[in-house]
Parts: structure tokens; sequence; C-alpha cells
């Protein structure tokens, strides 16, 4: 039925040859993205909660585009050829999951104090 209705609509399709994973892209490109977040997950702090996972996703996408090439411009990366030159300084990728800490001035603590609080996760 799929096949008929993607003729009725002259719609180009292409079919892969059963267990050959490798000459479709789309599997291949979400095996890379789970690898990807899989490998941000082990490196988050081990105080991470792990039910908020689906807060690392923007992360995991963002960092994954920056390091796939464009298939337009191999120069430039996936998402440089989308948005334009990332700028690292504006917006700092820590790994996924890390502790944050905030820096408290002299005035809002003890003198022996520590120089921070946590940040929360």
């Amino acid at each position: 039925m799929l096949k008929d209705f993607m003729q009725s609509e002259d719609l180009d399709y292409q079919l892969v040859p059963p267990y050959l994973h490798r000459w479709n892209a789309a599997k291949r490109a979400i095996r890379t993205f789970e690898n990807h977040f899989i490998a941000g997950l082990c490196s988050a702090n081990p105080a991470f909660p792990i039910h908020l996972w689906d807060h690392l996703l923007p992360h995991a996408e963002l960092s994954l585009n920056l390091l796939r090439g464009s298939r337009i411009n191999p120069k430039l990366s996936a998402w440089a050829q989308l948005h334009g030159t990332f700028d690292y300084n504006r917006t700092p990728l820590p790994p996924p999951g890390c502790r944050v800490l905030v820096h408290m001035k002299q005035a809002q603590r003890e003198s022996w104090a520590p120089h921070a609080t946590d940040g929360g996760i």
C-alpha cells in the first residue's frame, strides 16, 4: 500500500536490503546520536538525577552538530552550515550534567566559608 501511494503521488523512495543498516543514513544517524548521548550520560556527575535525562537532549544535539561535518560544505560543521559560526565564548559547553558552583561575593559569606555555593543540577 505504501509503495502504491508513493507512486500515485509521484514520490521517490529507496529500498534498503534487509540487515544492511549502513546503507540507511537515517539508522546510522540515530545510532550515532544514541552513542553520543549515552557517552554524555556516562560522563555526568554521579549526583545528577537520571530522571532529568531529557534536559540533556538540547546539549547533545548541539554538541553533535558542532562535531558533525556538513554534507553541503565539508569544511563547515552541520551547525555552522545552518546557523553560522558558533561563539564558544558566548555559549560555553560544559560536560553534560556537570555540577555547577556559583561564586558568592565576600559580603555574602563568612570570612572562612567556601567561596561558592551549589548551583543545583
